[in-house]
């Protein structure tokens, strides 16, 4: 199963495939380009428990939300390039670019209202630009160095364990080498850091199809799409329309006419989310789904929740230890 971005009805679709073997990168979030370990981040407050308890919180993604993956992503990268180091090897830590901005609206939240914006920076064009070092370091070695070094990378093929996601879907992760030692590091276990991304993942998109039907929903999307409309911004969701964004980026648009299309747009959007009520029609029913779900659904996403708590202590403690090391 790969890292997929998380996104529900309302928002590009996604698919979770049979097998769970991850890249140690993680997926960044459409709402915003993706961030990296260059600077330490406090640990977000944590988001206030609901009547499900925080099954909500680990289904939305907000700048709170996003801010965490970020930290989580850099302390993945340091936790892996130690234990490559310690095994005599070479890692180069990979940086998604800048911190995403506290206040950036997402497809499923509202931010700034004084500085309206995504968090979609020139940084994404220059991310997607070709391979990483790391990448392009592993393929410079020959062919007899590779098999090893991606061994103590990703583990011998022959440890693995099984996972089963509240769908029912189900695949193999591995659980040997640096990539499984360093989520073991930061979650406790290697099946904690893995649920993380594939939990929330797979009851999204249960939700997704749940509120395809569900005509409160809808009908608030479609008065958001009309309003947009009348904006002179056709979109059909906030996630396409904040994609576009993130496509200009790629494409290499200027970091001024970037900032000024999306000032523009996520204007647009918190206006017409007012007068559609879209979201606070999706938070309500997110929570009417999650009622409806199986105990156990809401319980292993509020073990996912506490495992997040947990990684985020040990990633901030982790990054400032980082940034105190690093010179300058």
């Amino acid at each position: 199963m790969t890292e997929l971005s998380r996104r529900r009805t309302g928002r590009a679709p996604s698919r979770l495939l049979p097998l769970l073997i991850l890249a140690v990168s993680l997926v960044c979030a459409a709402a915003t380009a993706c961030t990296g370990p260059s600077t330490a981040a406090s640990t977000e407050a944590a988001p206030a428990a609901r009547e499900s308890g925080h099954a909500a919180a680990v289904l939305t993604s907000d700048a709170d939300t996003l801010r965490q993956r970020w930290q989580l992503f850099g302390a993945l990268q340091i936790l892996t390039q130690r234990c490559m180091r310690d095994r005599g090897l070479r890692y180069l830590v990979t940086s998604a670019g800048p911190l995403p901005p506290a206040g950036a609206t997402t497809a499923e939240s509202i931010g700034s209202r004084s500085a309206p914006g995504y968090g979609v920076s020139t940084a994404l064009g220059r991310m997607n630009n070709g391979p990483t070092a790391q990448d392009r370091y592993v393929r410079s070695l020959s062919a007899a160095a590779q098999t090893p070094y991606t061994a103590a990378l990703d583990g011998p093929a022959d440890q693995v364990a099984a996972l089963t996601l509240p769908s029912g879907s189900s695949g193999t992760y591995t659980t040997g080498g640096c990539l499984a030692r360093a989520r073991a590091g930061l979650y406790g276990t290697v099946r904690a850091a893995l649920e993380d991304t594939l939990v929330p993942q797979d009851v999204d998109q249960l939700l997704e199809r749940y509120l395809a039907t569900a005509p409160a929903y809808q009908r608030a999307l479609k008065r958001w799409q009309r309003c947009m409309a009348d904006t002179g911004r056709a979109a059909k969701t906030p996630a396409a329309l904040i994609q576009s964004l993130r496509a200009e980026a790629v494409k290499g648009a200027s970091a001024a006419k970037l900032a000024r299309e999306q000032r523009a747009a996520a204007a647009a959007d918190q206006r017409c989310d007012a007068a559609s009520g879209l979201r606070r029609t999706g938070d309500a029913q997110r929570d009417a789904f999650l009622r409806d779900q199986p105990a156990r659904t809401r319980a292993r996403l509020e073990e996912v929740w506490q495992h997040r708590q947990q990684a985020l202590t040990r990633a901030a403690a982790l990054l400032g230890q980082d940034a105190q090391a690093s010179p300058g």
